[in-house]
């Protein structure tokens, strides 16, 4: 990501100080490069950042969810889109659809190790499942905050 002034550059740490709770990793489907990439989030302030880890000095990107609206995929499996601009019309706002993903963002579920792989695999399904509904619902906390007066 270039530097462009009018991105907020934010270093991690900075962000997850002010946002723990609403942070993790997701994966990050491209429009170019539609191979899933594993990515550090954190919502803030009408923005979601996204990095390369949690120690990372700069964002790969951040998508301005102000009047953006968030959805559960129904082209990717355990995948949120988020619309940008989709609900607003300023001279500037970019429109675009972003895919984040929950497959394959976390580590092994704990405590699956001795367990059969059938077991395994539906523990991480669900854990996947549970932690797409979090991340929709931060989100969409996020945007509504674009029609709450101040």
């Amino acid at each position: 990501m270039g530097t462009n002034a009018s991105v907020p550059q934010v270093r991690a740490k900075d962000v997850k100080r002010v946002c723990d709770k609403k942070s993790g990793w997701l994966c990050k489907r491209g429009l170019t490069n539609t191979a899933s990439q594993k990515r550090w989030c954190a919502i803030h302030d009408l923005h979601l950042y996204y990095y390369e880890s949690p120690r990372s000095e700069e964002p790969k990107g951040v998508v301005n969810l102000r009047g953006a609206i968030v959805s559960i995929s129904k082209r990717a499996k355990l995948s949120i889109e988020i619309e940008t601009g989709a609900l607003i019309s300023e001279k500037g706002t970019e429109k675009r659809t972003y895919v984040f993903s929950t497959l394959g963002a976390e580590e092994r579920a704990r405590g699956t190790e001795s367990k059969d792989p059938e077991e395994a695999k539906r523990i991480m399904m669900t854990n996947c499942k549970v932690k797409l509904e979090e991340w929709k619902e931060w989100l969409q906390e996020e945007t509504a905050k674009t029609f709450t007066p101040a």
